[in-house]
């Protein structure tokens, strides 16, 4: 059978919310996966050393996860049951990758599960950017259309910001202690947005807001034990590591940049040495007529010769013969061609050697 939630999950990916989850979790952990699928992370989690108890609402996808966790739950994590079925574990991390958002209420869900961890333990959760700027772009064509996975999954009943995610895990007695980001640029997600369809200054305007290309926040948190201290240094981490992602994207539409004006450099470069390679092959035609019509200038030159002398001799005839009236002059010999010949050329030479 198919699973929608199923996937090969490789542990060096770059930008890929799996890698993260996992870099967060560690090795040798006991770990509690909310919404575990078949087990796709459970199976990686395994493979460094964990131990899974997992919780998923189908149960056939919970039959597959079974091969690689120790335990898993078949229940509905909205519902305040399925908690008491690991009411004596005690776990390192709660797990809670790509499932809050489809939960109706996910922050009872993190309360409960801040329950069963260590007083060390952590939470470490993967949630969707509402706010990526390919939704804008959508909503601002009047589309909302939902999918079977991405942004607008259809089973999505929450929807979060990077801020309202934080809210969410503080509201829950945790402090974030690392934000980690998925990026996708603009145009490149599963929404299909069109890049001719959206005026440049639309696209400028979205830009500047550094995470209207975060995809995806994957979280560390840790439980928040009241000491203001933790949570003011807490804050300062985050307020840190933001402006660091803030200037790389801002180094990154920079360098967007430059490499647009290279191009189009580049394209009006190339564009112009056609026109002047098209310019010089046309003066080269221009003057190569000219060759020609100094050749037939001279033929011309010496058919006006022949014809003078023929007409010489004509009039001479017509003299010894006596058929020439008085006062009468002898038709000379020239054609039509020929003094069409002759108009054209005068035009050409008016024109100039450049066609000018």
């Amino acid at each position: 059978m198919a699973f929608v939630y199923d996937t090969t999950v490789d542990p060096e990916a770059e930008n890929n919310t799996h890698a993260y989850l996992l870099s967060m979790v560690g090795y040798n952990k006991s770990v509690l996966e909310l919404g575990c699928a078949t087990g796709y992370l459970s199976r990686a989690m395994a493979e460094r050393g964990c131990s899974v108890v997992g919780i998923e609402l189908d149960a056939e996808a919970a039959a597959v996860a079974e091969k690689w966790a120790e335990r898993v739950i078949v229940g509905d994590i909205d519902r305040g049951e399925v908690w008491g079925d690991v009411a004596d574990a005690s776990f390192d991390v709660v797990l809670c990758g790509d499932v809050l958002e489809h939960l109706r209420d996910p922050l009872s869900a993190l309360r409960s599960a801040v329950h069963k961890l260590k007083p060390s333990g952590i939470v470490v959760t993967s949630l969707p950017n509402i706010a990526h700027g390919d939704v804008r772009l959508a909503l601002l064509a009047g589309s909302f259309r939902y999918r079977d996975v991405g942004l607008l999954d259809r089973t999505h009943l929450r929807f979060f910001t990077l801020e309202s995610v934080r809210e969410l895990l503080r509201d829950a007695g945790l402090l974030p202690v690392e934000t980690r980001r998925i990026v996708v640029p603009l145009f490149h997600s599963e929404l299909d947005v069109e890049r001719a369809d959206v005026p440049q200054p639309v696209i400028d305007a979205i830009l500047t807001d550094p995470e209207a290309e975060s995809y995806q926040f994957v979280m560390k948190s840790v439980r928040d034990d009241g000491a203001q201290v933790v949570a003011d240094l807490t804050n300062r981490i985050n307020e840190l590591a933001d402006h660091v992602h803030h200037e790389q994207v801002r180094e990154t539409l920079l360098r967007r940049e430059v490499a647009e004006a290279t191009q189009r450099h580049d394209q009006m470069a190339a564009e112009n040495a056609a026109l002047v390679q098209e310019r010089a092959s046309l003066i080269d035609q221009v003057t190569s007529l000219h060759r020609h019509i100094g050749a037939l200038d001279g033929h011309v030159a010496g058919l006006d010769q022949i014809i003078a002398r023929l007409n010489q001799g004509l009039a001479e005839s017509a003299q010894r013969a006596g058929t020439t009236p008085p006062g009468a002059r002898p038709q000379p010999l020239a054609t039509v061609a020929r003094r069409a010949y002759r108009a054209a050329r005068r035009a050409f030479t008016r024109a100039g050697p450049d066609g000018r």
